[in-house]
């Protein structure tokens, strides 16, 4: 075969891969609601805000450890979008925030769960600490308030295979 060809192949790649990858970086303040769902397709949630604004969700889940939040003004424009399963946010959560509260700070949880024992209902999502740490994050609420009562978070990806 023409070895000019698999060159021309190998330079060819890594570009059409990117372009079929569209990532949230692509994402410009300003760009319309219509380039959002181009880039990275419809929302999993929108939440509406009393100012008119809305906050698109985006989890890359339930395996993953991104979720997205791109918020839109009142004129369908990008306003902002972060990552919101870092350490970062995480750290705002706190006892007594009701679930629709932690639910619009970092998403959707990739598994919720019950204990009869305590009356707790518990979610639990996966992020990556330092981009280098996997992490498990359980925020436990009070089942007949909704309250949040604790917030655990634990390495997954020991050396040594114990968890942390």
């Amino acid at each position: 075969m023409n070895t000019t060809f698999f060159r021309a192949l190998l330079l060819l790649l890594p570009i059409l891969f990117a372009a079929g990858c569209a990532s949230f970086s692509a994402i410009a303040p300003g760009a319309s609601a219509q380039q959002v769902e181009k880039l990275v397709g419809a929302p999993a949630s929108v939440s509406k805000n009393a100012d008119g604004s809305e906050v698109w969700e985006y989890p890359q889940g339930p395996l993953g450890v991104e979720t997205y939040m791109v918020t839109l003004g009142p004129d369908r424009a990008v306003r902002e979008v972060r990552q919101v399963l870092n350490d970062e946010t995480i750290s705002k959560l706190h006892v007594g925030m009701s679930r629709e509260d932690v639910r619009r700070m970092i998403g959707k949880p990739r598994y919720i769960g019950f204990s009869d024992y305590t009356d707790e209902e518990i979610w639990s999502w996966r992020y990556r600490a330092w981009r280098v740490r996997t992490m498990d994050l359980y925020v436990q609420f009070d089942r007949p308030t909704g309250a949040l009562k604790s917030v655990s978070k634990f390495q997954i990806d020991t050396g040594d295979s114990k968890q942390r």
